[in-house]
């Protein structure tokens, strides 16, 4: 009989399982296996690839040996941030490397340490088996673990983005960015650099666009340019989610309302079916991302398509499982005729960069915005009128518009004057009927006159007509209000004159900007509208058209800005010039605030039309947009 001998041990369990091979598994298999979310997420507990079925695409783009360069453009909450550290987590338990993480200022790097990553890697099993005993090994910007490094730094920092070499690359928000770290390059190329050394990099950036010009919007342009396209729930066809699909009830124009119903709905580009939010995630279930070149393709489910060295995805808030269509509806709404809230909507919610709508700027084109009714004439939906007038040396140039809801409006009149008893006539003496007979004539509500140009005769007019005109000054920008005051008359000792005339300070860019997004809603079919009586003249057409919006280099620092300015040095401007002003009226007015429901009193008997204060502030205020 064979005596069986024992074999001594040689190896521990631990050294014994560091020689075994890595289980094969993707970024989003390894993160609904080990990723565990905190307190700190809207979900805390275990991470289901299946709530957010349009990351898995983006997680396992990183286990592709084709992809280098992984480029995520999108809305704001939809788990983009979650999905660069389920990569992390799958580089520190699976495939460890030197990895640095980028954040837009280095307090931004310290908190997100602090408060995302280490917590992620304590309280995942995988990835707390890799923390070492030794506290010093986790401070804020750099977590040593057992088999490699995580560092962390701002891209303010030129120090820590070029100090060491990296494998693994991850950049978030990276248009937050600032355009030069510190003295130095670009932070993203300067950390890029840092990764040269290592054949199988990966680099991943992710981050909300800005503008056109904006780093994520220009690397995405660069990729494959992914979208996840679902198929609909009625026909199968497969399709991405966009804006324009997104639909609710003309008639109903309340945000609050269009919440509390749930009016808003997905429209299918196929058969026109009713996609409604308890659709959607077995939609988002069944999508998958196809590169732009194929999505011609997009129906057939045999095809299959490859990655090659960049890929890039792009996704809004219409997929997310968090927000329903009501829910952006009501944004949307909320957000006209607001700038800011608009560039907000188009860039977190939408995941578009912002561009201001400049395409209609040759009098051919302006002239299709004409429609059938007389110049003089208010067109039977709008609700005041409001003048801008430009001085010239020896005349005066003066443009009538009439406005409605929704940021809506009309050209009544747009002439040249001689002399300013006529512009008075025109302005405080005239009325102009509406359309329907049976609604009284329009006088105009407020005017805003240039004083640039003989100004003392402008202050003159202002004050005699005073309430019914305001003296204005344009500037190039007012950094971001689009109008303050200042007093112009004083008593000797300095002391503010009560009653006393003030001059309107005009951010003019913003007005300028603010009417063409109205010309590109009139040509877009989108809330709002520009339009012009049914004969402009060639003067106006080419006047208006005589400035552009153009980018501008700055020779010293080589960052670029935006101005208005001539399309050539002879071209004339003075009747885009009254269209700011007539437009910033009716901003000083506040009509586009206005809403429906706020004027429905009964319009009360027309008072007369004198020239003292009381002509403008004693008015009955019942029926003071249509005095």
């Amino acid at each position: 009989m064979l005596e069986v001998v024992e074999k001594p041990i040689i190896w521990t369990e631990n050294v014994s399982k560091a020689w075994d091979l890595p289980e094969r598994l993707t970024v989003s298999e390894w993160a609904d296996r080990c990723r565990v979310l905190g307190q700190e997420n809207a979900e805390p507990g275990r991470w289901n690839t299946d709530r957010t079925p349009y990351l898995r695409g983006i997680m396992d783009a990183f286990n592709d040996p084709n992809v280098e360069d992984i480029t995520i453009m999108k809305s704001t909450q939809l788990g983009g941030t979650e999905a660069m550290l389920n990569m992390l987590g799958y580089i520190v338990d699976q495939d460890p490397g030197p990895t640095l993480y980028v954040m837009p200022r280095e307090p931004d790097a310290k908190s997100f340490s602090a408060k995302r990553i280490l917590p992620m890697l304590q309280l995942s099993d995988a990835l707390s088996q890799h923390l070492t005993k030794n506290t010093d090994d986790l401070s804020r910007l750099e977590l040593t673990l057992s088999r490699m490094t995580i560092y962390l730094a701002g891209a303010n920092s030129p120090a820590a983005l070029s100090s060491r070499p990296i494998k693994n690359l991850l950049f978030d928000e990276t248009d937050k960015y600032p355009t030069f770290s510190g003295k130095e390059a670009d932070p993203i190329e300067l950390a890029t650099e840092r990764t040269k050394t290592f054949w199988n990099r990966k680099i991943c950036k992710a981050s909300t666009p800005t503008t056109e010009s904006g780093y994520i919007n220009r690397e995405y342009q660069l990729s494959d340019r992914r979208q996840y396209f679902v198929p609909c729930p009625h026909c199968g066809k497969m399709q991405a989610l966009v804006w324009h699909q997104v639909k609710f009830p003309k008639d109903v124009r309340d945000p609050e309302e269009i919440l509390a119903r749930r009016l808003a709905y997905y429209e299918c580009i196929k058969c026109h079916g009713v996609i409604t939010d308890q659709m959607k995630h077995k939609m988002l279930l069944n999508g998958r991302w196809i590169p732009e070149q194929f999505q011609h393709q997009a129906d057939d489910m045999t095809k299959t398509f490859p990655f090659k060295n960049r890929a890039g995805f792009w996704i809004n808030a219409i997929y997310s499982p968090w927000v329903t269509f009501s829910e952006m509806v009501a944004k949307w709404l909320k957000a006209q005729g607001r700038r800011e809230l608009l560039m907000n909507f188009t860039n977190s919610w939408l995941a578009e960069p912002w561009r201001e709508h400049f395409g209609i700027n040759k009098p051919d084109q302006l002239r299709k915005l004409a429609m059938e009714y007389e110049a003089g004439t208010v067109p039977e939906k709008a609700i005041c009128l409001t003048a801008g007038v430009d001085v010239q040396q020896d005349h005066l140039v003066a443009t009538i518009r009439a406005w409605g809801y929704f940021q809506e409006s009309w050209q009544i009149l747009s002439v040249r004057v001689e002399h300013w008893q006529d512009l008075a006539r025109l302005l405080f003496i005239n009325k102009y009927p509406s359309v329907n007979p049976q609604v009284e004539p329009f006088a105009v509500a407020l005017t805003c006159l240039d004083t640039g140009h003989r100004t003392s005769e402008a202050y003159e007019f202002v004050r005699e007509w005073f309430g019914l005109v305001k003296a204005i000054k344009g500037h190039d920008t007012l950094r971001g209000i689009p109008y303050k005051t200042n007093n112009i008359d004083k008593f000797p000792d300095g002391r503010v004159m009560p009653g006393g005339l003030q001059l309107y300070h005009l951010d003019t860019a913003y007005f300028k900007d603010k009417i063409y997004r109205m010309v590109h809603n009139t040509s877009g079919g989108l809330a709002g509208g520009w339009h012009l009586h049914k004969d402009p003249s060639e003067d106006y057409l080419n006047q208006f058209c005589g400035e552009a919006k153009v980018t501008v280099e700055d020779k010293k620092t080589k960052r670029v800005h935006e101005e208005w300015r001539k399309v050539s040095s002879s071209a004339k401007n003075n009747f885009f010039d009254t269209e700011v002003y007539a437009t910033a009226a009716a901003e000083i007015l506040r009509v586009f605030d206005l809403r429906p429901e706020q004027m429905n009193t009964p319009r009360q008997q027309e008072r007369g039309r004198e020239k003292a204060e009381d002509s403008w502030i004693n008015v009955d205020t019942s029926n003071w947009m249509k005095r």
